[in-house]
């Protein structure tokens, strides 16, 4: 079974019992193995003693780190400096489990691999690269050389992903290794490759202690092991992914993983950056899908995607539901166990559900016009509401109307504002993340704030932050607001089910994001 292994920097020697409280918590927390990062340690002062007071003092075996400038890490020096630091903790007594030394200073250096091999057979040799910029363009031919390597025990390689395809490309690394190997990729993109490196075969992953993340992309150990259940993955877990940009923000993770748990059904939910456009949206969802391993099962779209995830759908030969045609975008996939595909909205649904007043004779005031208010036109008018669009580009929502086609539907008038009984909200001005956290829709849509004190009710599609301008706005001026997570959870029931065919736990759900 893979491992888990916390990263920690400790800057200098001084910093020994900083290090040692952090690897305390991690370790309760679930890590198996302790990584020291001391990449600024040689040649400073009694940093042979520091290392075997971290050594000794970890309650889990040991890994020792350099890293270099270059692999991301803060070590200027020459490999020298390192080897003279190794035969200084070998003549404390010290014994690490492993030490982790980069491929080009191994193979460049005699005095680095005569100071490992002094080291004894207690402990192992990580040989690693890492590539701070992208795929390394030789790729292949650099795990094969390390793996030929007889004194290497474990290889590692590790480039910030660019894409969902770098993550794929590592998993073909793992299920082709000749021995133990680490292959992870940095950053958003690669956290698949973190979360899902125990069941493809990784001899461990590393997450983040409490001082913080190593290396970009890092979850914490808490979250690998306890929300992603990163040891109870296997070759029958499901894939889901929330795919949009930005994404950091979402809280469907958190909600759907705790699903599977309280349900003990096999799967895991991952948040996956995808650059706006059709050609990104269309080459992610491709390479997961064509990479049959992986299992993905259902995706979770958020903005700017939601029409391209229709389109994905149609061109693909799948099922459209009614009311993802109708709305023109999708906020849900199921891929069944033959890969065929299936779009639907439960945006929709969910926000007449929540709305809190009764939709028909209601007049509406949505601001936005692209998947959200796709969906939101689309569920309001069909349960009897009249609504007015009104957006930043009206071209933008002049075209949602005509695709709409519908006299319930209508272009916004600013010379006629009176009588909305709601205004809804469906841009992502104001979201954490977004363009702009700090604006207030009515505002940047050139709307009066009066507006909020004559409707019945504030609808805010944003979640994070729960208390938006918007939402601040429209309570200091008296008016019942419903915040997103009300439509979030709405939505994400309906999702739950739809991937699973089990019922969500709703009230677990709601006490956990309270």
């Amino acid at each position: 079974m893979a491992l888990v292994a916390v990263s920690i920097h400790v800057p200098t020697p001084d910093d020994v019992e900083t290090g040692l409280s952090q690897s305390t918590s991690a370790i309760e927390e679930g890590a198996d193995i302790v990584e020291w990062r001391i990449d600024a340690w040689p040649g400073m002062e009694q940093a042979a003693e520091a290392v075997d007071e971290l050594v000794k003092n970890a309650s889990v075996p040991s890994i020792l780190t350099v890293r270099s400038v270059a692999e991301g890490g803060e070590f200027e020096g020459t490999a020298d400096d390192i080897s003279q630091l190794l035969e200084a903790v070998h003549a404390t007594g010290t014994c690490p489990r492993y030490i982790d030394l980069e491929a080009p200073m191994w193979l460049e250096s005699e005095a680095l691999r005569s100071a490992w091999r002094d080291m004894g057979e207690d402990t192992g040799l990580i040989l690693s690269r890492h590539d701070m910029l992208g795929r390394p363009g030789d790729l292949l031919r650099a795990m094969a050389d390390m793996s030929s390597i007889e004194e290497a025990a474990v290889v590692k390689i590790a480039w910030r992903a660019r894409s969902a395809r770098d993550s794929i490309e590592a998993f073909d690394v793992l299920r082709t290794r000749a021995k133990p190997t680490i292959a992870l990729c940095m950053g958003e993109a690669g956290l698949p490759t973190r979360v899902l490196a125990g069941r493809e075969g990784a001899f461990l992953s590393f997450a983040a202690g409490t001082g913080g993340p190593t290396a970009p992309g890092q979850c914490s150990v808490r979250d690998l092991v306890s929300r992603y259940r990163f040891r109870e993955l296997d070759a029958e877990t499901d894939v889901f992914c929330i795919l949009g940009d930005p994404i950091a923000h979402s809280i469907s993770p958190i909600v759907h993983n705790a699903g599977f748990a309280d349900t003990g059904f096999n799967g895991v939910f991952m948040p996956l950056p995808v650059a706006p456009g059709w050609e990104s949206f269309k080459a992610t969802v491709g390479v997961l899908l064509e990479d049959g391993g992986f299992r993905l099962r259902g995706l979770c779209i958020t903005l700017p995607h939601k029409e391209h995830a229709l389109r994905f759908v149609k061109e693909s030969g799948g099922t459209i539901s009614d009311i993802a045609q109708r709305a023109g975008a999708a906020n849900t996939i199921v891929v069944d166990e033959e890969g065929g595909l299936r779009a639907d909205n439960t945006d929709a649904p969910a926000i007449v559900e929540t709305l809190g007043i009764e939709p028909s004779g209601s007049r509406i005031a949505i601001l936005g016009a692209g998947g959200a208010a796709r969906a939101a036109v689309a569920g309001l008018v069909e349960a009897g509401a009249r609504v007015d669009l009104f957006n930043r580009t009206p071209e933008r929502a002049q075209a949602l109307v005509e695709a709409m086609d519908d006299h319930m539907c209508t272009l916004g008038d600013l010379d006629e504002l009176s009588g909305y009984d709601v205004i809804l909200n469906t841009t992502s001005l104001g979201m954490e993340g977004g363009p702009d956290p700090e604006a207030n829709p009515l505002e940047s849509l050139g709307l009066p704030d009066w507006m909020l004190e004559e409707a019945s009710v504030v609808y805010e599609c944003v979640y994070a932050p729960r208390n938006t301008p918007l939402v601040e706005a429209a309570r200091a001026a008296g008016t019942t607001v419903v915040t997103g997570e009300a439509m979030f959870l709405a939505q994400a029931r309906r999702q739950f089910h739809a991937w699973t065919g089990l019922e969500a736990p709703f009230e677990s759900w709601r006490q956990l994001i309270d």
